[in-house]
């Protein structure tokens, strides 16, 4: 009897060990996954990631919608290939169109400035989202900025914006 008694305790106390494992395997995925893309979008020049591709065209002859040049699918692509599987469906396009991953990159590539992340540090936590202070270096300048993430139930990427 104390053979079962002992058997039934370890065997839950393994069940709830590797429950806690989980949990953490996930926090951990979800952080690296902020800073696989946050380093996608601050480290540049990154001509994969960022070029005259990335921005529409304005100006005589260009049709409405603005258009985006020749290698905007190569583009796109790249960014899935290197952070796309941390994102929720179309949050992807709408982090390239509408989001911040192109602001830092255009920067380094206009002005031919080198730019690289230099520390990432977590300083919000809450269920769904989290907030990255950023420190970086610019060219010659040193320069913090908070990154906001925002998750769906799977973990996977909903929002991306700079506060």
């Amino acid at each position: 009897m104390k053979n079962k008694i002992m058997l039934l305790i370890i065997l839950v106390c393994t069940i709830l060990s590797g429950c806690s494992k989980v949990d953490k395997k996930q926090e951990i995925s979800r952080e690296a996954a902020a800073r696989k893309v946050i380093n996608a979008m601050s480290t540049g020049p990154n001509e994969d990631l960022c070029n005259e591709s990335a921005f529409s065209m304005i100006g005589e002859g260009v049709d409405l919608p603005l258009e985006k040049g020749e290698d905007w699918k190569e583009l796109k692509q790249n960014w899935q290939t290197l952070v796309g599987e941390y994102f929720a469906i179309d949050a992807l396009d709408t982090f390239l169109e509408y989001g911040p991953a192109i602001q830092f990159l255009s920067e380094a590539y206009f002005k031919g400035t080198i730019m690289s992340v230099e520390k990432i540090e977590i300083v919000q936590k809450e269920a769904q989202t989290e907030v990255y202070l950023i420190h970086w270096i610019i060219g010659e300048e040193k320069r913090q900025d908070k990154i906001f993430f925002r998750y769906n139930s799977e973990d996977l990427i909903e929002e991306v914006k700079i506060l």
